[in-house]
């Protein structure tokens, strides 16, 4: 009994911290990796590359799983360097939201890029043992209570 009324005490304080539709943030990104660059986005034309030289490599759509998450993100490279370009991002917000690049939506060989304290349009720099080419998915993780809010896979 002990148990239950625990476990009910936890969902009710999940829902009171935040894990709810409608509590966007409207905050930069805290980035990892310090690079002043960041905040630089290309601008895409329509042969794949931008006015930086930057060249789009792939894309995805934002999907929901277990909370209401939308947009679209891009990754761009240049010589050894790669951005996510997160375009028209929303989430509902949460007490220990993540950005995670992981091989599934399962959080199988994950990294975390950063935590997301974020909506809209913004820019990650990737460090240099991400492998966007078998860690395909971009995930937005709870680190807190281990759930996946939404996915995009990169294309």
């Amino acid at each position: 009994m002990k148990t239950v009324i625990q476990l009910i005490f936890w969902c009710i304080l999940v829902a009171l911290a935040g894990c709810q539709p409608g509590n966007d943030q409207d905050v930069s990104p805290a980035v990892s990796s310090g690079s002043s660059d960041m905040t630089t986005t290309p601008d895409q034309s329509s042969n794949g590359t931008d006015t930086t030289g930057y060249k789009l490599v792939s894309q995805g759509t934002f999907v929901s799983n277990v909370h209401t998450t939308s947009g679209t993100v891009k990754l761009y490279e240049k010589a050894e360097k790669q951005l996510l370009v997160f375009e028209n991002f929303k989430t509902d917000s949460g007490p220990d939201l993540r950005v995670y690049l992981a091989e599934n939506t399962g959080v199988r060989n994950f990294i975390e890029l950063t935590r997301l304290n974020n909506t809209g349009n913004f820019t990650l720099e990737l460090p240099n043992d991400a492998n966007p080419n078998t860690r395909r998915f971009v995930l937005i993780w709870c680190k807190a209570f281990s759930v996946l809010f939404g996915n995009a896979e990169l294309k």
